[in-house]
């Protein structure tokens, strides 16, 4: 196995598989801009190392075998070289439950057979604000709110930085109203560290569904909410924030509604 080569130029430290020079270029330019976005929103620089590695390299710099998404932990963010396998047999499971309009707006906006890379590098954002809640954080506070602020930042920054991402994020995520109970059992959201015991198409959902969550923060309330949750988990707050206790509850309706249904 060839080592890895580093590139300089960027704010973080990068390296990248042989191969991938263009890829960790296009790579570390998004994670320099959304890094100084998100540390103008919430008045952090956290020390950031990115890996663009292939699939011979991702064992060895990742924790998490899922070949094709992000990774973000400490200060070590890592994003596949290519399109990777996750996405595909993400979307194999998920294509068998999807209406025609729903599998109509995704080969619109990512064609036939659908290629998913814009939604993971998106993806990339929300993994590297997982890289300022661990530098800052005193303690976790539940995957589902670390899940829903990364969520708004990407959220937010596809809003604010790279608009035309927009119909990337909303076409993979819509995906979730399609998804039946059978295939997605687990939906409590204190029990989203569980649901990978059913599989990836079960923990997109959760991932999904707190999207569109914080997609209604967001529009409520803007880069506000952002910094608001981060310095209230920062203060070692937890789910009694207003923006938590909104989710919270509007997941108990949800829940409900998908039972009667």
């Amino acid at each position: 196995m060839a080592a890895m080569a580093t590139l300089d130029g960027f704010g973080c430290t990068v390296r990248f598989s042989p191969g991938a020079r263009e890829r960790a270029e296009f790579v570390a330019g998004r994670v320099d801009r959304a890094a100084a976005w998100l540390g103008e929103r919430l008045g952090f620089a956290p020390r950031i190392r990115l890996s663009v590695a292939n699939a011979a390299d991702w064992d060895s710099v990742a924790t998490v075998p899922l070949y094709g998404t992000p990774q973000g932990a400490q200060d070590h963010l890592r994003v596949a070289a290519d399109d990777g396998w996750f996405g595909t047999e993400l979307f194999a499971a998920i294509r068998p439950h999807l209406g025609a309009g729903t599998a109509h707006a995704v080969r619109a906006v990512y064609g036939e057979p659908p290629a998913l890379r814009p939604y993971f590098d998106l993806v990339a954002v929300h993994e590297l604000t997982h890289l300022f809640q661990d530098q800052v954080w005193p303690g976790y506070p539940g995957m589902w709110i670390a899940e829903l602020h990364a969520n708004l930042a990407m959220v937010g920054y596809a809003h604010e930085v790279e608009p035309e991402l927009l119909p990337a994020l909303r076409a993979f995520t819509a995906t979730v109203d399609d998804l039946p109970v059978e295939v997605t059992p687990v939906r409590e959201l204190a029990d989203m560290e569980r649901s990978f015991e059913h599989g990836a198409i079960n923990f997109a959902w959760f991932h999904f569904t707190l999207t569109r969550a914080a997609e209604r923060l967001w529009a409520a309330e803007g880069a506000e909410v952002l910094r608001a949750v981060y310095e209230h988990i920062r203060a070692g707050g937890g789910a009694e924030h207003p923006a938590l206790r909104q989710v919270a509850a509007g997941w108990d309706r949800h829940a409900r509604a998908d039972a009667v249904g």
